[in-house]
């Protein structure tokens, strides 16, 4: 789907409402169904979970890398009516994925004892969080291949696609996480051995269409061209990089900074663990809505910038925010009328129901500001500008260390959540003034346009006039 003209409405809803179904699906996946599956075995499994979860959350982010600036770049090319562009840099972006992952869990496995120890786990959980981790690091590039193959659907404005692949994922993690968890009596290692397998087997249909629409040229073809279009490839990387490392890195440094808050969090024991982590979860549905709206952001703005549209391009981003509010309205009302009652859907422990129902009625009013740093980071990486949100996120983020320090003693779970939803906001509001200010709308498509190797499915060519 073209963005660069028509209805400005439409095309956000029609864009936007399978990303949310895909990355509801994706939370579905991999965090609430694990914890549904886990809290089955015992309140320790489900704290060691959770700081597995956050650990995990820096593995995906720094993955984000490539499908963040594959999505950006096909998203330039397409509005820019450079089909050839487009078909390269997913090619190539696949090969990226592959090896990206095996440098992150090259990286990982050797820090995972030293993390441990930040976060004040005893050997126990530290044991169980290890078991959970280490599929995840060793089976890492079958995530990255789908997020790219997914960035390669949406940068040509099909985001109803990845969303199907994403319902089989979720079909095939039903069936074998209570299989791998409790009959093969794997444990939690199970529960993300289930997801990786997912995504992975997947992926590999994902990869056939991929081919049968010819948005990617031959993989083989083009790894054996790595060396010699070396000059070209790297300016691709280089792209994709340069767009990605920023939003990347925003994820792994709020996964980290958890690592630090959970230090704090570890004060109050098992209760405090596991009310972080569910706290996250009863989030999880507007996190997704906000990703949902951010990739439609980028789409949008990616496309709009090919074509040298700025004026639509802006509008669409602040267009963006005001429609993302109407479904978070609805989800603020149902979190502060019913904040223990969704806490419960997670646990049955009375105390941890407890402290998240003060998390879940802050967390009512803040999902508004979540809203504008998600979806303008989304539209400054869409503008290949990703720099301004990571200034932002960085410093403000990582005001949550100092400031649990300060209030948990004085008001204990509660200043936590103070520390975390005040930075929240702040977040929001800063954001959307820099966007303001207009200076991404120096961007241009920096990659020019090439002919890339025949392929053997027809496709539509374009002209640029």
């Amino acid at each position: 789907m073209l963005t660069t003209s028509g209805n400005l409405n439409r095309q956000i809803i029609k864009l936007a409402m399978p990303v949310f179904f895909q990355n509801l699906g994706r939370s579905l996946a991999i965090s609430i169904l694990d914890s549904f599956w886990i809290g089955k075995i015992s309140s320790e499994h489900l704290a060691a979970l959770a700081v597995g979860t956050f650990l995990s959350w820096g593995m995906f982010a720094l993955g984000e890398l490539v499908p963040i600036g594959t999505n950006a770049l096909i998203s330039q090319s397409i509005g820019a009516k450079e089909e050839d562009t487009a078909r390269h840099i997913g090619t190539l972006n696949l090969i990226n994925s592959v090896i990206w992952g095996i440098i992150i869990a090259v990286i990982m496995i050797p820090l995972l004892p030293l993390l441990y120890n930040f976060t004040n786990l005893d050997t126990p959980k530290s044991v169980l969080a290890n078991e959970y981790l280490f599929p995840i690091i060793v089976l890492l590039p079958a995530i990255i291949l789908f997020e790219t193959g997914s960035a390669i659907f949406r940068g040509h404005g099909d985001t109803k696609t990845p969303f199907k692949l994403l319902l089989v994922v979720f079909g095939l993690k039903i069936i074998l996480s209570p299989l791998l968890i409790f009959t093969f009596k794997m444990g939690i290692r199970g529960a993300s051995t289930a997801t990786m397998v997912s995504y992975g087997c997947v992926f590999l249909v994902m990869f056939i269409l991929h081919k049968k629409r010819g948005y990617i040229s031959s993989v083989q073809k083009k790894f054996t061209k790595i060396i010699k279009d070396l000059k070209y490839n790297s300016k691709v990387t280089k792209e994709t990089i340069k767009i990605g490392l920023p939003l990347s890195l925003e994820g792994l440094a709020f996964s980290f900074i958890y690592v630090f808050v959970s230090r704090y969090v570890s004060d109050f024991g098992t209760t405090g663990l596991a009310a972080l982590g569910i706290g996250h979860r009863s989030e999880a549905i507007p996190y997704q809505v906000g990703e949902a709206f951010a990739v439609t952001a980028s789409i949008l703005v990616g496309q709009n910038i090919g074509a040298g549209n700025y004026d639509r391009a802006n509008k669409g981003a602040w267009r963006i925010l005001l429609i993302s509010w109407i479904p978070m309205a609805v989800y603020s009302v149902m979190l502060f009328i019913f904040p223990s009652q969704i806490a419960g859907i997670f646990t049955t422990d009375k105390a941890v129901i407890e402290t998240v129902k003060v998390y879940n009625i802050i967390a009512a009013f803040s999902i508004f500001f979540s809203m504008s740093e998600q979806i303008f980071s989304g539209a400054f990486a869409g503008s290949g500008n990703s720099l301004p949100p990571l200034a932002i996120y960085l410093p403000v983020t990582a005001l949550r260390i100092p400031l649990a320090a300060i209030l948990a003693p004085v008001y204990g779970m509660n200043g936590i959540w103070i520390a975390i939803f005040a930075t929240t906001i702040a977040k929001g509001i800063l954001i959307a003034l820099w966007w303001r200010l207009g200076r991404w709308k120096n961007r241009k498509f920096v990659l020019g346009k090439r002919t890339a190797e025949p392929i053997e499915s027809p496709i539509e060519k374009f002209e640029i006039h």
